[in-house]
């Protein structure tokens, strides 16, 4: 059970110490009846604006439920552990993203994970410990300008834009895309500073079906996000990826790491009888939020 919880731990760090930027979804002006776009083949090069139409329908594919709610079966490997619990997934738009692990067969709760526009909540129900935080009261998200909508975008399989609460019309063309690839996919490629984006969408229905993400820095490393998105289903008029297969490698912490996650989900629904908001015990034990590195750091090692 311990070790369980200390691989949840590291699998939060490691998404927030990568997932950088924001993104709130681009208005569905296009709906879902917009044409496909016309890919060049050939030595012909594909015009600008069948550029910024591919991303626009890539942006608008984003699924429109206020809620999206589903039973998750977690598997995390670390150090040569493979570790696997049950638990639930439940995200609000805009408001929160929750991660609940739960015991095997007893259904009571281990462990939460929430992300906020405002903080960032570990709840540990075993040690009756947890983390509230600021995403500006951790140096590494602070300096990462990591926020919310970030996350939101990988868990909600939509693009981004770093350092803006949307992506707006007048940034589609920031996103460098390769048309003329003669993969099932297009690469939709962004540069900001010391990170790159790249997402992998469907050349027909434009829905991302991989996302990339690469941090290099003197100061704190090289750390590399690959987040894979499979088993699609309708939600809302919309696919929802029900796979989604997380790859993390970075050696930001003085050791190299690699993390890898498989989250399968349930039937996902759209239910809202839930409250958004986790109230903490004040049974509960807070944990000073700037000793969190020091925690990641030890998490793997301790368990053996």
């Amino acid at each position: 059970m311990k070790r369980l919880l200390n691989r949840i731990m590291w699998l939060a760090c490691a998404v927030l110490l990568t997932a950088c930027g924001s993104k709130k979804q681009l208005l569905d002006t296009a709906g879902t009846g917009s044409q496909p776009t016309t890919v060049a083949t050939g030595g012909q090069k594909a015009s600008e604006a069948s550029k910024i139409s591919f991303v626009e329908r890539v942006a608008n594919n984003s699924v429109t439920a206020e809620n999206v709610v589903a039973s998750m079966s977690l598997s995390i490997k670390s150090d040569g552990k493979d570790v696997s619990a049950p638990g639930s997934l439940r995200m609000r738009k805009n408001e929160v993203i929750r991660l609940q692990i739960t015991v095997p067969l007893l259904g009571s709760e281990l462990a939460r994970i929430e992300f906020t526009p405002d903080y960032v909540l570990f709840v540990d129900r075993v040690h009756k410990e947890y983390v509230k935080a600021g995403y500006s009261q951790l140096d590494f998200l602070k300096e990462n300008g990591l926020d919310f909508y970030a996350l939101q975008a990988l868990f909600w399989n939509q693009l981004y834009m770093p350092g803006k609460p949307d992506v707006a019309r007048a940034d589609l063309q920031q996103y460098d895309v390769d048309l003329l690839s003669t993969a099932s996919t297009v690469p939709v490629v962004l540069k900001k500073g010391k990170l790159t984006y790249r997402w992998d969408a469907d050349k027909s229905a434009a829905f991302i079906t991989a996302v990339n993400v690469n941090y290099e820095s003197q100061a704190h490393g090289t750390s590399q996000l690959t987040w894979q998105y499979g088993a699609f289903k309708a939600a809302k008029g919309r696919q929802f990826p029900t796979q989604h297969l997380i790859q993390f490698t970075t050696n930001a912490t003085q050791k190299a790491r690699k993390v890898e996650v498989s989250m399968r989900l349930g039937d996902v629904s759209d239910n809202a009888k839930w409250d958004a908001q986790t109230t903490v015990s004040a049974k509960y034990k807070p944990i000073d939020p700037t000793s969190i590195l020091k925690k990641i750091s030890s998490f793997t090692g301790a368990t053996r």
